[in-house]
C-alpha cells in the first residue's frame, strides 16, 4: 500500500511538480515540456495573498485596505428577505402612485402602457439586474464599484447629484402628504367646500365674483374644482410663475421638517434600521391601494375611467416623446441608474439570488403602477360622470394630479371619508419614505466608503446630511415651489438618468467586458448566465437607450421655447439645464482626474490603463477576493493546458451549509496526465494549513467554479 501511495505521489510530482515551485509550473503540452509563469506574479494575486497572510511587505496600500475580512463594520442585511422588502419599498414608491398616473394621462392613457411595458422588459429589467449584480459582487457603493472601469468613476458622483435632486423634492411631496394628513382630521374635509379666500387671492378675479361667491352654490371657479383650488391656493399658495416668488409657507416648512425627522430616524442605524422599516413600508401601501380600488369601483363612471386607462390610442405610438417618457418612467419607477440599487445590494450576502429578487421586484413594480393607475382613473371616471364631462376635461395632467383627483374621490366615499383620506395620505407618505431613505442611504454609503471612520458614527453622519438636505428643500416651500420642483424633476433627473443608463451598460458590458462580467456572475451563483440576459446587455438595451435618448432630447430641446406657458421662463429653463450640467460634468471631470492618477510614462499608456480594472477590484471580502483571483487565474491557465479536469458543482453545497469560508470544499483532481500515465490523482487535505498550500497552487479549476470529482476511490489523507 505504501509503495502504491508513493507511486501516485511521484506521478503527481511529474505532472504538477508537487510541492509547487513559487514562480513556475511545468505541464505537458503535445509531448513538449512547457513552463507557464505562475499567476501569483500577477499583482492582483500578490495583493490577495498578502492580505490573507496579514502582510504586505511592511506596508499596506490604500487599495489593499479596501478589502476587509467581513462586512461587520460596514453593515449587512439581517436576511435576504429584508433586502427584498427594502428593494420593493424603494422601487415601489411615489413614482408609481404620484408620477405614473399623470405621465400615462399626458401620453394618451392606455397607449402609454404599450411602450412602457415593452421598454420595462428590454431596458428597465436588464439594468436593474445589472446593478444588483455589480453591487453584490463588489460589495461597494455606486462610486467605488467603478474600480472595474476607473474612467467612468464620475458616473457615481453624477448619480449622487441626481439622487440628491430627487431626495429634495420627494421629501417636499412627503411634506405635502403630511399637510393633507393633518387636514384629513377635520370634521369636514376642507377641499370639499368653497372658500372665498381662494377667489379673492386670484389677481384676475372678476368683480362679479365678489366676496360672497361661495354662497351661490357653484361647484367650480373658472373651471377649477374645489380640490384643485385647495391644492393651489391653500396648500401651495401657488404664484403665477418662477419669477413671482413672494412668501414662504411656514406650514409646509413644518411638514418638510417632520418628513426629514422621520427619514433620519429610519436610517440612524444604517441598513439595520432600514430592514426593519421595510416590513411596514413595503406591505402597507398594497393594503390601502386595494381597499381604495374596491371603494372606487362602487362609484358610477369608475369602470369607464379604467376602460379609458387601458384603451390605447395607437397614433400616440408614433410620437417619440411617448417612448422617451416611457423609458424615463421605467427608470424613475424602478429607481435604476441612481445608485440606490447598487448601494442596497452591496450590503447583501455574496451568494444571494438577486436574479429571483429582480424578477419579483420588477413584476410587483409593474403591478403597483397599473393598480395605482386603475385607482386614479376610476376616480377620474366617476368625476367625469358626475360633471357630465369627458375624462380628458376633468383634471389637467401634472404632479398635483395625486393631490387633486385622489382627495376628490376620497371625499365622495359616504362612510367616514376622513378615515379613507387619512389612510391614503399615510400610504403616500409611506411610499415616499421607502424611496427617500434609500436615496439618502446611498449618499451616506458613498461618504462612509470614502471615509471609513464614518462607519463608527452612522447617527451623526445621517443627522448632518438630513439637516443639509432639509435646508436645500426650503425654496420649495415658497409660492414658486412647484415650478422649482418641475426643474428638479425634468432636468436634474430625467435627462441625466438616460445618460447614466447608457454609460453603465457600455462600461460594464463593453469595457469591463461581457465575458468578465458573466464570469463574475458565474462565480457568485455557480451557473452560467442566460443567453437572454447576455443579448439584452450586449445589444438591445444600449441600442434602444441611445436611439431614444438622442431623438427624444432633440424634440424636447426644439420645444423649449414653449416652456414659458407653464410658468417657467427661458432663464428658468437655463437653470434646469445647469442642474443637469452640474451632475453630468462629474463624468468628464473624474475621467481626467483618474487619467492623471494612472501610472505610465506617456499619456497614451495612462489612457489605456484608466480603462482597466484596478488591482483590488473584486469582492470586498478579502477571503472571497482571494478565492476569486485564484479562480480567474485557473480559467486562464486551464485554457492553455492539456490537463483535463473532471468537475461537479459544489456551490449548491456551499449555499446549503452556509459556510463562512469558501475554502472548505475544493479538492484537486487530475483526469488525465499524459507524461506519467496516471489515470486519476487527488488529495483531500485534513486541515486548513494543507488547504492553504493547495490554494496557493490554484485548485479551483474552471469558469463554472466547480468541485473536482475523483473517478476512483484513491484519496490520500496526509500531513504535508
Amino acid at each position: 500500500m505504501e509503495n502504491r501511495r508513493q507511486e501516485h505521489l511521484q506521478s503527481l510530482d511529474c505532472v504538477l511538480q508537487w510541492p509547487p515551485p513559487p514562480t513556475t509550473t511545468t505541464i505537458e503540452d503535445n509531448n513538449n515540456q512547457r513552463t507557464l509563469r505562475q499567476p501569483s506574479l500577477d499583482q492582483r494575486a500578490k495583493n490577495a495573498l498578502n492580505l490573507e497572510n496579514g502582510s504586505s511587505n511592511g506596508s499596506t496600500t490604500n487599495e489593499e485596505s479596501n478589502l476587509t475580512s467581513t462586512k461587520d463594520g460596514r453593515g449587512q442585511w439581517s436576511s435576504s428577505f429584508e433586502f427584498l422588502l427594502s428593494c420593493i419599498s424603494m422601487s415601489v414608491g411615489l413614482g408609481n402612485v404620484w408620477r405614473f398616473p399623470y405621465i400615462a394621462y399626458e401620453n394618451g392613457g392606455g397607449a402609454f402602457l404599450i411602450p412602457y411595458l415593452l421598454l420595462l422588459f428590454v431596458v428597465g429589467r436588464p439594468i436593474y439586474y445589472l446593478e444588483l449584480i455589480v453591487g453584490q459582487f463588489s460589495g461597494r457603493g455606486p462610486i467605488k464599484m467603478w474600480k472595474c472601469v476607473p474612467a467612468l468613476k464620475g458616473i457615481g458622483y453624477a448619480q449622487l447629484f441626481s439622487v440628491s435632486y430627487v431626495a429634495i423634492f420627494y421629501n417636499y411631496l412627503m411634506g405635502i402628504s403630511i399637510f393633507y394628513l393633518v387636514a384629513s382630521f377635520s370634521s369636514v374635509l376642507p377641499w370639499t367646500i368653497c372658500n372665498d379666500q381662494w377667489i379673492l387671492s386670484d389677481n384676475d378675479y372678476l368683480p362679479i365674483d365678489g366676496e360672497n361667491f361661495c354662497s351661490t352654490n357653484v361647484t367650480k371657479y373658472r373651471n377649477q374644482t374645489w380640490p384643485e383650488l385647495y391644492y393651489k391656493r391653500t396648500v401651495l399658495n401657488m404664484s403665477t410663475g418662477l419669477t413671482d416668488i413672494n412668501t414662504i409657507s411656514w406650514k409646509l416648512v413644518l411638514c418638510l421638517l417632520t418628513s426629514w425627522i422621520l427619514v433620519y430616524l429610519s436610517i440612524v442605524k444604517g441598513v439595520t434600521s432600514l430592514g426593519k422599516v421595510a416590513y411596514f413600508t413595503a406591505i402597507f401601501p398594497y393594503v390601502v391601494l386595494l381597499s381604495l380600488l374596491a371603494v372606487s369601483l362602487t362609484q358610477d363612471g369608475a369602470i369607464e375611467g379604467i376602460a379609458f386607462f387601458f384603451t390605447p390610442k395607437f397614433e400616440k405610438l408614433l410620437d417619440p416623446i411617448v417612448w422617451y417618457r416611457a423609458v424615463e418612467q421605467s427608470f424613475f419607477s424602478l429607481a435604476i441608474c441612481f445608485g440606490s440599487l447598487v448601494m442596497y445590494s452591496s450590503y447583501n450576502n455574496f451568494s444571494n439570488n438577486v436574479n429571483r429578487d429582480c424578477i419579483i421586484i420588477s413584476v410587483l413594480d409593474t403591478v403597483t403602477s397599473l393598480l395605482a393607475g386603475c385607482v386614479i382613473f376610476a376616480v377620474l371616471g366617476s368625476m367625469a360622470h358626475e360633471n357630465g364631462e369627458t375624462i380628458e376635461d376633468v383634471v389637467r395632467g401634472g404632479p398635483g394630479l395625486a393631490f387633486i383627483a385622489y382627495p376628490e374621490g376620497l371625499s365622495k366615499i359616504k362612510f367616514l371619508p376622513q378615515l379613507w383620506s387619512a389612510l391614503f395620505f399615510v400610504m403616500l407618505f409611506t411610499l415616499g419614505i421607502g424611496s427617500s431613505v434609500g436615496m439618502i442611504e446611498t449618499i451616506l454609503t458613498c461618504a462612509k466608503d470614502q471615509f471609513e471612520s464614518l462607519h463608527r458614527h452612522k447617527g451623526k453622519t445621517a443627522f448632518v446630511f438630513c439637516s443639509i438636505y432639509f435646508l436645500f428643500g426650503l425654496p420649495l416651500t415658497t409660492d414658486a415651489g412647484s415650478y422649482i420642483m418641475s426643474l428638479l424633476d425634468n432636468y436634474g433627473v430625467g435627462t441625466a438618468a438616460f445618460l447614466y443608463g447608457i454609460l453603465e451598460v457600455t462600461g460594464i458590458v463593453w469595457i469591463y467586458g461581457l465575458r468578465n462580467f458573466c464570469q463574475d456572475i458565474q462565480f457568485m451563483f455557480g451557473s452560467p448566465v442566460s443567453i437572454i440576459w447576455k443579448t439584452m446587455w450586449l445589444f438591445f438595451t444600449p441600442t434602444i437607450l441611445i436611439v431614444i435618448f438622442i431623438y427624444g432630447n432633440i424634440l424636447i430641446f426644439t420645444n423649449d421655447d414653449k416652456a414659458g406657458s407653464n410658468g417657467i421662463p427661458s432663464w428658468g429653463t437655463g437653470i434646469g439645464w445647469a442642474l443637469a450640467g452640474i451632475a453630468l460634468i462629474q463624468i468628464p471631470l473624474w475621467f481626467l482626474i483618474e487619467l492623471f492618477r494612472q501610472k505610465g510614462s506617456t499619456l497614451s499608456k495612462k489612457f489605456v490603463q484608466v480603462f482597466k480594472a484596478t488591482d483590488d477590484y473584486g469582492p470586498v471580502d478579502r477571503k472571497i477576493f482571494d478565492e476569486w483571483v485564484q479562480w480567474k487565474m485557473d480559467i486562464e491557465n486551464n485554457s492553455k493546458s492539456r490537463i483535463v479536469y473532471n468537475q461537479t458543482d459544489f456551490r449548491n453545497e456551499y449555499h446549503q451549509t452556509n459556510k463562512s469560508s469558501l475554502y472548505t470544499v475544493p479538492t484537486l483532481s487530475v483526469l488525465s496526465a499524459n507524461k506519467c500515465g496516471s489515470d486519476n490523482l487527488g488529495f483531500v487535505p485534513d486541515d486548513n494549513s494543507q488547504m492553504n498550500s493547495f490554494r496557493s497552487y490554484s485548485q479551483h479549476l474552471d469558469g463554472s467554479f466547480r468541485k473536482p470529482r475523483l473517478l476512483s476511490s484513491r484519496k490520500f489523507h496526509d500531513n504535508y
